[in-house]
Parts: C-alpha cells; structure tokens; sequence
C-alpha cells in the first residue's frame, strides 16, 4: 500500500492526514491561488480549487469568497468569446471531488450550497428533435439558464437538467434527476425529482407533503 492510501484510509477511519502532507497541500493552494486570479474572470479571496481539476472557459467562471472546490472538478464553458459570465459559483459554497459543470448560457449557484460527489450541473443539452440527423452531425443544442438559489444542498449523484431553478434553502436527495423547478425550502428526491417535504416555519420542522407529485 502506498503512502497516499496510507493517508487516505487513516482520513477515512476518521483520523487527520499528517502534518506534513496538510502543509504540502496548503502550500500548494497558496501557491495556485495567484494563478487562479490571473485565468479566471474572477477567483475570489480564500477561494480554493484543488487539484488536479478539468476546467476550460476560465475566463467565463466566477467563483467567490471562500468556495471551496474538491479534486476532480470538471468545469466547462462555452462561447467565452462573447465575454459573458457562463459559470457563477457563490460565497462559501461547497463543492465536493468530482463534480461536473457545463454551461453554454449560465450556470449560477448561490452562496453556502453544498453540492456532493459526482453530481452534474448543466443549462444545455443537444438538440435530438429529429432522430434522422445525428448530434454529431449537427451540433445543435438548447440552453436555458440553470439557477441554484443560496443555502441549496444536494447529494451525491444528482443530476440537475437545464432550466432548472432550485429555490432557497431545498435539499436534492442522493441520484435524484431534476427535471423540473424545486419551490424553496423543499425536500425533492427521484427519477424525476419529486417534492416529498416541505419545511413549516411555524412549526420549525419539515413536513411530509400529502400528494408527492411533480416537484415544482
């Protein structure tokens, strides 16, 4: 076993990596933060991405204060030459390894989300109105702008679609498929996405909703 599995099984058995390797890596984020602000449009104060991470489109990317980014991101956008914002990422957000993120018109998340491990986030998808003409042929797509309002928390191997808005505070179960828009402060789990719970601030608790249809 290697060193690197040594540390991360000791993580994973709720230790804490050496302190040697959590300076080398905060070395390392010190070291690429000047570099970030140089490429992205703009690359906020304590924000950090970790390596190593796929990102194209730099210049079409915000990312704020203190959001945090987990390896393995893959960040895409598209006609920058357009000089518009493609990808917007908020205050404190957390991203966790391995997300993907695809924006042809605007993707924007809000402050404190919490997004986990493999989930995708896109605003487009290819055209498949007429079968007879392959994708690759056409390269068509269609856009419509994706919005994760602040304090959004999902799960791990979520799939959020295009035209999608995600209200305030709602909570994306794990391998859910979102499909539909989510009111804020709503519980929504499935293939689609369906709304299960709603939170009741006079009680201060979430409630079941009685008729789970179509989240949104």
């Amino acid at each position: 076993m290697s060193p690197r599995d040594d540390i991360i099984r000791s993580v994973m058995e709720g230790g804490r990596p050496p302190f040697l390797y959590r300076w080398y890596c905060r070395l390392g984020r010190l070291l690429r933060a000047p570099w970030h602000r140089m490429r992205f449009r703009s690359f906020g104060n304590g924000a950090r991405l970790d390596f190593p991470a796929f990102v194209i489109g730099t210049r079409a990317i915000e990312i704020g204060d203190r959001a945090l980014i987990g390896r393995g991101a893959r960040f895409e956008a598209h006609f920058t030459d357009e000089g518009q914002t493609r990808i917007r990422i908020g205050p404190r957000t957390r991203i966790a390894p391995h997300v993907h993120i695809g924006a042809a018109g605007l993707v924007e998340i809000g402050a404190e989300c919490g997004i986990g491990s493999y989930t995708w986030i896109t605003d487009h998808d290819h055209d498949t109105s007429d079968p007879r003409n392959s994708v690759v042929a056409h390269k068509r797509i269609r856009i419509s702008p994706t919005v994760i309002e602040d304090g959004v928390y999902i799960g791990e191997r979520v799939a959020v679609l295009r035209g999608v808005r995600i209200g305030r505070g709602s909570v994306i179960g794990t391998n859910s498929v979102v499909l539909h828009d989510v009111p804020p402060y709503s519980i929504a789990a499935g293939v689609p996405a369906r709304v299960i719970k709603r939170f009741d601030p006079e009680l201060g608790a979430w409630t079941r909703v009685a008729d789970a249809g179509r989240a949104g």
